[in-house]
């Protein structure tokens, strides 16, 4: 009795009919599937532009900007020592001898001319300057532990901010980094493949400039 019915089905127009167009969907439906991961596979097989050598050039000098914190220690005079800010300015206000431009200047380089401005009022000059904390700095996002502004307070790689950052998470894509900076007016984007250096590969640090922002990719699978 069963395959008499499906007889009568088959041989039915409108039956025949439903399964041509079941058939069609299905076609399409596994047609659809095979070109996303065709096109899926061919996009991870585009290799991203290459950095320019530019973008490599060697690691920035840390200097002073507005907004930095500093501590100013008095070798032969402790009673002086002072914190202060530098102001939007660049100056910052010492005791004895004023105002001061600091901005642009290196640690050492600007502890090297308070020791000469004090040589005529301190028996011993001796000016040691540090950071005690950074204004500028570089954004770290995505697939790293724990995101947000880091400090920009010496020469750093990029990867060296994403381990300041916390590192990587079990989802990211260490070789997809991206990197946006602000050159010349205009959004600049590398793209990092920092596999190479996690596993001993020979490679060039990338060093970050300021307000670099630093984006980690998750891994498609």
């Amino acid at each position: 009795m069963k395959n008499n019915i499906n007889k009568s089905m088959m041989k039915s127009p409108g039956s025949r009919r439903k399964m041509w167009v079941c058939l069609q969907s299905g076609l399409v439906s596994a047609l659809v599937l095979t070109l996303g991961v065709v096109t899926s596979g061919c996009a991870d097989m585009n290799p991203p532009p290459p950095v320019p050598a530019e973008a490599y050039r060697s690691k920035p000098n840390a200097t002073l900007a507005a907004g930095d914190e500093i501590n100013v220690a008095f070798s032969g005079a402790p009673e002086l020592n002072v914190k202060q800010k530098i102001q939007p300015n660049g100056k910052v206000s010492l005791p004895t001898i004023g105002d001061v431009n600091a901005a642009g200047k290196s640690l050492t380089g600007f502890q090297s001319e308070l020791t000469s401005l004090y040589q005529p009022h301190l028996q011993d000059p001796t000016v040691i300057v540090s950071l005690e904390s950074a204004a500028s700095g570089v954004y770290v996002s995505g697939e790293v532990l724990r995101p947000g502004k880091i400090p920009l307070d010496r020469p750093m790689t990029a990867l060296e901010a994403v381990m300041e950052a916390g590192g990587f998470t079990k989802f990211a894509n260490p070789k997809q980094v991206i990197v946006v900076r602000n050159q010349g007016g205009k959004n600049q984007r590398y793209v990092l493949n920092m596999n190479d250096a996690l596993y001993g590969a020979d490679s060039s640090p990338f060093y970050v400039r300021t307000y670099d922002v630093i984006y980690v990719k998750q891994s498609n699978w």
